[in-house]
């Protein structure tokens, strides 16, 4: 039987979330420890889906999926008119956890397609396919999600502007922590547009301020990781990292749940803060080393902090 299949991987966005929409740069990391699998077989009489989360035919998908409906009717359209194929998606990426899940299934299926069709792709067309499915989830995505997962290395990104990749290495250890409640990343940006379009300069400025902060942390994030005395600079880092949490507060994308994480790593010394769209997701935070990571990460889920931990070396 012909079959097509596509893999991509996640991502975790370090700093410059929601900042990065407005034009301020951002740094995101591929995140290799969970992926996206697509599977594309013939179907006879319709395209069908299976996935965790719906089985069934592709035109009675629910609302919470029209992201993956319309990319999948996109897809035959331009590329299978008058033919039916049956799509399996199988991930290890958490949902709305703002790991890119959308991003990952959207690529995923594509390289699928492409396979499928015996077709190599180029990287415009899976950014150009990703970027229509993003636009459906996310209303007005930064397109670095998108990015990140097509091009598998750590990312310098401004809206607008060529994507930078860029290497690094440092001794530290990234903490992931899932609070295990869905991140809302839709209602987080709209939540930061009204506050930006507010109006009055009293209730506009603190949003604005704190986008343009978030982007002048990056800018020097960016240059503390390619220092080549990187391996020195933990405490300009973790100061970095919790400025930038406060910042987020600021924006009101943080909530109690990741308050209440990312509080318990600033008390122990490791700075933290959420990653991705927030209200809800998840936080990372910035071990010294290896053994520290793993005593942080099952302080967390001990205390009822996080239901999954995931560590990854803080290098590229």
């Amino acid at each position: 039987m012909k079959t097509g299949i596509g893999k991509a991987h996640g991502k975790i966005i370090f700093m410059g979330e929601h900042s990065v929409v407005y034009g301020y740069p951002a740094i995101a990391l591929p995140f290799r420890a969970v992926e996206m699998t697509a599977k594309i077989t013939p179907s006879d009489c319709s395209t069908t889906l299976d996935s965790d989360l719906y089985q069934g035919d592709l035109l009675s998908c629910p609302p919470h999926l029209t992201n993956i409906k319309l990319l999948i009717e996109k897809l035959m359209m331009d590329y299978l008119p008058n033919q039916h194929t049956h799509v399996q998606v199988t991930s290890s990426i958490p949902a709305e956890r703002g790991m890119g899940s959308s991003a990952s299934v959207a690529c995923a299926i594509i390289r699928a397609f492409f396979d499928y069709l015996d077709q190599p792709i180029a990287t415009d067309t899976l950014l150009k396919y990703a970027d229509f499915a993003e636009e459906i989830s996310h209303g007005n995505p930064s397109g670095l999600d998108a990015r990140l997962t097509a091009l598998d290395q750590p990312l310098l990104y401004r809206k607008n502007e060529p994507i930078t990749p860029f290497h690094f290495q440092t001794p530290y250890w990234l903490v992931v922590a899932d609070t295990g409640i869905p991140g809302e990343t839709k209602a987080a940006v709209a939540a930061v547009r009204e506050g930006v379009d507010q109006e009055k300069i009293t209730e506009n400025q603190p949003f604005s301020d704190a986008l343009h902060h978030l982007g002048k942390l990056v800018t020097k994030l960016r240059a503390c990781l390619v220092d080549t005395q990187a391996h020195n600079r933990y405490a300009e880092l973790s100061s970095l990292i919790n400025q930038a949490q406060q910042d987020l507060k600021t924006l009101t994308v943080s909530s109690h749940a990741l308050d209440q994480g990312i509080s318990y790593c600033q008390t122990h010394h490791v700075p933290a803060k959420l990653t991705g769209g927030g209200r809800g997701g998840c936080y990372l935070a910035l071990a010294n080393n290896k053994a520290q990571a793993e005593q942080l990460a099952q302080q967390l889920e001990n205390n009822g902090l996080a239901i999954k931990t995931w560590l990854m070396p803080f290098a590229s």
